[in-house]
């Protein structure tokens, strides 16, 4: 047998878009104690300044280990004043934060590679965190990003006459880079995000996901266009729908002041209107 004939036969397969090392995050209830939890896992991606730490969607198993003396509204509160601490600590390296509270410490595992950094995060977390893990429900509905994909495409391929700018299976592949792209009008890559998660930092891990992705298969493939993010955002039924739909505007505001072009609706036909006038543009 000729393995070298073999080797230059052989599809080389995908690089990993992102690389770099990750973190657990250890939560310690009872000081006087040397019982601990894993309650989080956090991200240092090369060349971002960015930390990308994620938390157990739910406390309530938690809270019913330790009864009243733990809140979930409490603990939730630490641990967001924690994230800031240790956003405010991170140079470029996991081993030097600095988590803010004696409660919390953050231990170093190793090499990260990955082609979406927030399935990583939540394959981790599920399996560092385990015993604590219990998912978040959608309300009422499943309503992520695959239901806002597909809901969106069948709007825009119901018009007639209209330039198709769905991908296939949402994937690319640019140079040795395997990317999760949703829409190509030619001229500017998109995807397409849901904001009805329970959570916010959900909502925000999606969309930067999906941030990061569109961006790197720009600057992969040198175009001029901006990039695009298309939203569904919640609909208007509670104050916390109100609440939720706000803080994803103002991020969306945010992204699209650093060059990114943002469309959003709580009416999924209207986001395909959105998408049916960006492939128009082209």
């Amino acid at each position: 047998m000729n393995f070298l004939e073999l080797l230059q036969r052989a599809t080389p397969s995908p690089e990993p878009l992102l690389t770099g090392e990750w973190a657990t995050i250890a939560f310690r209830p009872d000081l006087g104690s040397q019982q601990e939890f894993i309650v989080g896992v956090a991200a240092a991606i090369d060349g971002e300044a960015q930390l990308h730490p994620k938390w157990l969607p739910s406390l309530s198993k938690l809270s019913h280990l330790y009864g009243d003396a733990i809140t979930s509204s409490d603990t939730r509160d630490l641990f967001e004043g924690s994230e800031i601490a240790i956003r405010s600590s991170y140079h470029a390296v996991l081993k030097t934060l600095d988590s803010g509270s004696p409660h919390l410490r953050v231990i170093p595992c190793g090499y990260l590679a990955t082609h979406d950094i927030d399935v990583e995060l939540t394959t981790l977390l599920k399996r560092q965190g385990g015993a604590l893990w219990q998912d978040s429900h959608h309300r009422d509905s499943p309503m992520d990003d695959e239901w806002a994909y597909t809901t969106t495409m069948r709007a825009v391929k119901s018009a007639q006459d209209t330039f198709n700018p769905f991908i296939p299976g949402r994937s690319i592949v640019i140079g040795t880079r395997k990317l999760s792209i949703a829409l190509n009008n030619g001229q500017s890559y998109g995807n397409i995000v849901s904001a009805r998660y329970a959570l916010f930092s959900t909502i925000h891990g999606h969309i930067h996901s999906s941030l990061l992705q569109v961006t790197r298969a720009h600057n992969l493939s040198d175009r001029q266009a901006q990039p695009a993010l298309f939203v569904v955002l919640p609909e208007a039924n509670t104050p916390a729908d109100v609440l939720t739909s706000k803080k994803t505007i103002d991020l969306l505001n945010e992204i699209e002041e650093a060059g990114v072009a943002q469309f959003s609706h709580n009416d999924p036909a209207e986001v395909a209107l959105k998408i049916q006038a960006w492939a128009a543009a082209a």
